[in-house]
């Protein structure tokens, strides 16, 4: 019998070798703002609690995630591509309209090109994260005083910060300013969010 025990644990040690982790079910959150209206969903994650907000900003709301000790700190904002630009966890108003404001936003020439009922962004996972994506982003939207290998750094650091990712699904919509030349605004948006926690 002692023979058979190096061979079992061998098999063990094998076995343990090929399992991979199993990702936890993602945390589903459904909710509803009006114009003006902040939106908070608290949740837990490895032990660290956590918010999901929906922050009033501009004709309608910014996403943010993160530590509610720390608000100042976004974990969306430095994890989720453009850094410049139109951003998915940005929803406006306008963008729902065409150029002028005088219809929907579909493909063509009067395409505003922003994101639609369907955001995907990513987050950051703790404080460490945030501090760790925050200063290479400042190294990477401005490079003008930095050498080449520190920007190859940056972007090496910014790659590899650990993050994971969700998708907020816009299910009901209804826009308010609807005035040729002006901006829409989002009276009233209802949601369901997919959190994809590891």
């Amino acid at each position: 019998m002692p023979k058979y025990r190096w061979i079992i644990a061998a098999a063990l040690l094998l076995f343990a070798g090929f399992a991979q982790p199993v990702p936890a079910d993602p945390l589903e959150l459904r909710g509803e703002a009006q114009r003006g209206e902040t939106v908070v969903h608290s949740f837990e994650h490895d032990g660290h609690s956590l918010e999901f907000r929906l922050v009033p900003m501009g004709h309608g709301w910014s996403v943010w995630i993160g530590d509610p000790m720390y608000r100042g700190r976004n974990n969306v904002i430095v994890a989720t591509p453009p850094y410049r630009g139109i951003n998915p966890a940005i929803i406006q108003g306008w963008h729902f309209r065409n150029a002028d404001n005088t219809g929907p936003n579909e493909p063509g020439e009067d395409s505003v090109n922003a994101p639609g009922m369907t955001r995907t962004f990513a987050f950051v996972l703790d404080g460490a994260g945030y501090q760790a994506a925050r200063e290479a982003l400042e190294i990477l939207m401005w490079p003008e005083d930095r050498n080449e290998a520190e920007i190859r750094a940056a972007e090496e650091r910014l790659k590899t910060v650990p993050k994971t990712d969700a998708v907020m699904e816009i299910e009901a919509l209804e826009l308010g300013n609807l005035v040729k030349g002006e901006q829409a605004w989002i009276e009233r948006l209802a949601f369901r969010l997919r959190l994809n926690l590891p």
